[in-house]
């Protein structure tokens, strides 16, 4: 699998939301309302990774609120895209900078689906570690979706 370099999101400008009305959980709820969007956080100190509930559906894990089974998922993950995981978290834990890759994970059923994991370290009053969320990326397909039930968004 090919690799691109791209520049760091600290080139991006950062947008403002205040005069639209979008609010952080809005937000959040709309990212995650069209694809897998979870969240996770490695401790430094312990070496323990802590996920979400889409986290652990992408790698097709049984959920837990306590630290994930890196071994198992490290397994799901395609063997030559291991490696490169493995040293970005070394080199953003050892500059205190922030990530993205692209990536290949297993989908059970004989192939494997492309993943997004994005990171930042973060060392203040709550922690040091890198935090950061992961997504599944979709076929590039012109869909229209409605929620069933609920408020309109």
């Amino acid at each position: 699998m090919p690799l691109r370099f791209e520049q760091p999101a600290v080139e991006h400008r950062l947008q403002s939301r205040a005069h639209i009305g979008v609010t952080d959980a809005e937000a959040v709820t709309m990212f995650a309302a069209y694809r897998l969007f979870g969240f996770w956080r490695m401790d430094l100190e312990t070496g323990h990774f802590f996920a979400s509930e889409d986290v652990h559906q992408i790698f097709d894990l049984p959920y837990s609120d306590g630290p994930v089974n890196l071994t198992e998922l490290m397994s799901r993950i395609h063997e030559e895209d291991r490696l490169l995981i493995a040293e970005t978290f070394e080199q953003a834990s050892l500059y205190r900078v922030g990530f993205h890759y692209v990536y290949r994970v297993d989908n059970r059923h004989g192939g494997y689906k492309m993943v997004r994991s994005v990171g930042q370290f973060r060392d203040d009053v709550s922690g040091g570690g890198i935090v950061g969320i992961t997504y599944e990326f979709v076929e590039k397909l012109r869909i229209v979706g409605f929620e069933d039930g609920g408020t309109p968004i």
